[in-house]
């Protein structure tokens, strides 16, 4: 069996954790990393973004993402770079004897060539954005996505954080669903949740979900292997779908207060209960 890993930029923990557990199986692996996330001008995606969430909720992201999320994301990566041991991961990297094909960006023409020409039967995507179909089409078999929610409860990015400031504990974890047109609306092959513990953070709990989540992958990954099909994980009808997108100013500062989930209520609820 052949497996396409997709990735973005250059890899972190969580990316060369996924990568490694994917070597492991009984795959002939291969990764596709694109330079950029996106070839659109910036001006366009700002204009994009205006008339999907109009100015002052554009404003509002910009805002955030300066003044706090940049900071913030740079911290979580060094801390979960910490906690996968990065180190040890990119002297594996060097030495694995994945060579990557690089191309412009995940949808970029030059990448649809490199996939048809590794003619995956199961396409992965690590890291990046949302996949177009003439992309995530040329699995023979499936393509997978990790999401870092309960899809279809949340679907979106940020859902952890999300989940912290609108204590939803319900949100929290990840799933492992097949690609397909819609954000995260892909049949649903595992879902799983972590214990919550009193002192989490959102990236504390991300770690532990993600090494969950990649376990759940390799089994996945093993049973396409096996018998080129694997079971979904039927989700119930009844279940409320909410989408959520990066954070604003407001939502920002709301976690930063939450003591970036230390004090949320989901995790205060968990400490009493202790």
């Amino acid at each position: 069996m052949k497996v396409a890993a997709l990735i973005v930029g250059e890899p972190h923990g969580p990316e060369l954790w996924t990568l490694r557990k994917i070597s492991s199986v009984r795959c002939e692996a291969h990764v596709v990393q694109a330079v950029h996330k996106s070839v659109v001008p910036k001006w366009k995606l700002l204009r994009s973004r205006i008339r999907e969430l109009g100015f002052f909720a554009t404003a509002s992201r910009w805002l955030g993402k300066r003044l706090i999320g940049a900071r913030e994301e740079e911290r979580a990566e060094q801390v979960l770079d910490e906690l996968f041991d990065v180190q040890s991961l990119r002297e594996w990297w060097a030495q694995c004897g994945l060579a990557p094909v690089r191309v412009p960006q995940l949808n970029h023409p030059d990448c649809k060539a490199a996939i048809e020409k590794i003619a995956p039967d199961v396409i992965v995507r690590v890291s990046g954005g949302i996949l177009k179909p003439h992309i995530f089409s040329q699995a023979k078999l499936a393509a997978l996505n990790i999401h870092h929610g309960r899809a279809p409860l949340i679907r979106g990015v940020s859902s952890t954080p999300w989940g912290i400031i609108e204590n939803r504990p319900e949100w929290i974890g990840a799933t492992i669903h097949l690609i397909d047109k819609g954000i995260d609306t892909g049949a649903v092959l595992w879902r799983g949740a972590p214990q919550l513990t009193p002192g989490d953070t959102d990236v504390t709990l991300h770690f532990r979900i993600h090494l969950e989540a990649v376990d759940a992958l390799v089994r996945i990954l093993e049973e396409y292997a096996a018998t080129g099909s694997a079971r979904a994980c039927v989700a119930a009808t009844h279940e409320a779908s909410t989408y959520r997108s990066a954070f604003g100013l407001g939502a920002w500062t709301k976690f930063l207060l939450l003591r970036r989930g230390r004090s949320s209520r989901v995790l205060l609820e968990r400490a009493i209960e202790c």
